[in-house]
């Protein structure tokens, strides 16, 4: 059976488009939300319009009309091994004042990374490379306005916040060109809970031509493991 899903405009990550990591949780959550789920996107994804959710094949497609947007299928994060959990919580927390995307920044309205969003709006994940080359380190306070009603953050929400971190992990600190989601592969483990101080920690995994390749973990404070993801991003040409 078909079901339709409208990505709201809040829910962008480019100005005008969808944010890959939340509706890509989206498609976890209707495809298997306890295992590690695998989007491939296709295609930019609409806002305001109703899409179709689509089973096939085992697979789940988002599609507008004719067009595919995006694929989920059965994913693995068993071969990641993602950096310890953060010690120093000041240097993570500083993050807010100094991370994230700017007012110059294509991303500035982003759901996830965007300076622009207010507290309770966007999930304000802002991070910076480092500490150390091919890594970067993010600040996350959960909001319940993204939460469910035990408290813990929606698995969309989740999914959210592994997006972002992992392209400033990849991308070279002299190349700013924008880095789109091309496929990300996730597995929620335990949803932090509302008012816990959480980190993302990303780390390049490598780089193909214009692809580059990340992983991401989000920890808490108490260095509990709620989530973890891989991406592939494309860099856009010149």
């Amino acid at each position: 059976m078909n079901h339709t899903l409208i990505v709201d405009r809040r829910f962008n990550g480019p100005r005008l488009s969808g944010n890959g990591g939340y509706v890509g949780g989206m498609l976890a959550r209707h495809f298997d939300p306890d295992s590690a789920v695998e989007v491939t996107f296709r295609a930019p994804i609409p806002l305001e319009r109703p899409l179709t959710l689509h089973r096939a094949n085992g697979n789940l497609d988002l599609r507008d009309g004719d067009t595919l947007i995006c694929e989920a299928r059965p994913g693995s994060v068993d071969h990641l091994s993602p950096p310890p959990p953060p010690t120093d919580w000041t240097d993570v927390m500083q993050r807010e004042r100094d991370g994230g995307c700017f007012e110059d920044s294509e991303f500035h309205h982003c759901i996830v990374c965007g300076r622009g969003r207010a507290v309770g709006d966007g999930l304000r994940v802002l991070g910076t490379h480092g500490p150390e080359a091919g890594r970067s380190l993010s600040c996350y306070l959960p909001h319940a306005a993204h939460a469910n009603g035990d408290g813990r953050v929606k698995r969309e929400f989740v999914w959210g916040t592994l997006d972002c971190p992992g392209a400033w992990a990849a991308q070279d600190p002299n190349d700013w060109r924008p880095a789109l989601t091309g496929r990300m592969t996730a597995r929620v483990i335990d949803p932090p809970r509302v008012g816990e101080r959480c980190a993302v920690v990303g780390w390049k995994i490598g780089a193909e031509g214009r692809k580059l390749y990340s992983g991401c973990a989000l920890y808490t404070e108490s260095g509990r493991l709620c989530a973890l993801g891989h991406c592939t991003w494309i860099l856009l040409k010149d």
